[in-house]
C-alpha cells in the first residue's frame, strides 16, 4: 500500500508546472470602426433681454467621445420678472452648423449604417401673469450640398404659463438609417429658449436648460417647486453614431470629457484667464465670436 501511494505522489510532482499556470489565448482584436473626423463649424448664441430679463449660460458644445460619436450639447437659461407691471422677456436662440466627415472601416467601404437620437432635459415654470418655453429644440444631418435627408429630429414645443411648472425629459425615437454614403455631412441644430412675465404682482419665469447656470438670490423663490433638484443632464443634446454596415449600433455611454475632443461656443465672453483648461490638454476650447453676450 506504501509503494502504491509514493507512486501517485511521483506522477503528481511529475507533471508539467505549464498545466496549472496556462494562460488564456489572447482576445481577438476589436472590430475596425468608422470615423467622424470634424470640419468647419459655425456655432451662435443670441441672448436677448428687456427690463428684468435674463439669458445666461448660452453654451454649444461638440464632443467626440470616441472615433465613431458625434456628441452635439446645446445648454443655457432664459429668465424674466415682472418689472413695475411692465412686461419683461428674455430669449436665448441658438444655432450650429458642424461639418465633419465620415469614414468606413476600410478604404473600400463606400456606405456606413448611421444612427440618430436626441434628448431634450430641463424645466419651465411660471407664476401669475409669465410664461416660459422651449420653443424649438431640432437637428438634422445632410450630406454638404444637399437639403434632403431622411435624418430629421423635432422635438414638440415645451411650455407652461400662468401657475405651473414642467420638469422636460424627453427621448425622441432613434432614428437608423441603415445605408448612407460615406463622404461629408453638416450637422444643424436649432434651440430657442424663451421667458417673459408682467404684471404688478409677483410675475416671473424661467426656461433652464443648463446644468450649470444658477439665478441670483434675488430671484430665487422659498417656492420653487423644483428647488434643488438635479441638473447633471439638463440641455439639448445630439448623438450620431457611425457603424460598418451590417453590424450593431454601437452606444454613446457616458460622456468622459477629459478624453474627448471637445469645441466649445459661450455665450458669454470669457476673461483670458479662462479661455483654457489646465490640466486637460485632450480639450479644445474656443469662443466663437458670434457669441457674445449682447
Amino acid at each position: 500500500m506504501r509503494s502504491w501511494k509514493l507512486a501517485i505522489a511521483s506522477l503528481t510532482l511529475a507533471a508539467p508546472v505549464g498545466a496549472a499556470t496556462a494562460m488564456p489565448a489572447d482576445p481577438s482584436p476589436a472590430p475596425p470602426t468608422c470615423t467622424i473626423t470634424l470640419g468647419p463649424r459655425t456655432a451662435c448664441v443670441t441672448p436677448l433681454t428687456t427690463r428684468q430679463g435674463r439669458a445666461d449660460g448660452g453654451i454649444v458644445e461638440i464632443q467626440l467621445p470616441s472615433p465613431n460619436i458625434l456628441i452635439a450639447t446645446l445648454t443655457g437659461t432664459a429668465a424674466a420678472n415682472a418689472f413695475l407691471g411692465c412686461e419683461s422677456s428674455a430669449s436665448e436662440t441658438f444655432h450650429l452648423e458642424q461639418e465633419f466627415e465620415v469614414a468606413g472601416p476600410d478604404p473600400k467601404a463606400g456606405e456606413v449604417t448611421l444612427t440618430f437620437e436626441s434628448t431634450l432635459v430641463g424645466l419651465v415654470r411660471a407664476k401669475h401673469k409669465a410664461g416660459a418655453s422651449a420653443r424649438v429644440a431640432s437637428a438634422k444631418i445632410c450630406p454638404v450640398g444637399s437639403p434632403d435627408t431622411p435624418l430629421v429630429l423635432v422635438h414638440p414645443p415645451f411650455e407652461v404659463g400662468s401657475n405651473g411648472g414642467r420638469l422636460c425629459n424627453q427621448r425622441l425615437p432613434l432614428m437608423k438609417i441603415p445605408a448612407m454614403p460615406v463622404g461629408h455631412y453638416v450637422l444643424t441644430a436649432d434651440f430657442v429658449l424663451t421667458a417673459d412675465a408682467s404684471g404688478i404682482a409677483d410675475g416671473h419665469s424661467a426656461a433652464d436648460f443648463s446644468p450649470s447656470t444658477t439665478l441670483p438670490a434675488d430671484w430665487v423663490r422659498a417656492r420653487d417647486p423644483f428647488q434643488g433638484v438635479d441638473k447633471k443632464e439638463f440641455g439639448f443634446r445630439v448623438v450620431l453614431i457611425a457603424d460598418p454596415v451590417g453590424t450593431g449600433a454601437s452606444t454613446a455611454g457616458p460622456i468622459q470629457t477629459q478624453d474627448s475632443t471637445v469645441a466649445r461656443t459661450s455665450g458669454k465672453q470669457p476673461s483670458p484667464a479662462t479661455t483654457t483648461r489646465p490640466g486637460k490638454s485632450a480639450i479644445q476650447t474656443g469662443l466663437d465670436r458670434h457669441s457674445i453676450r449682447r
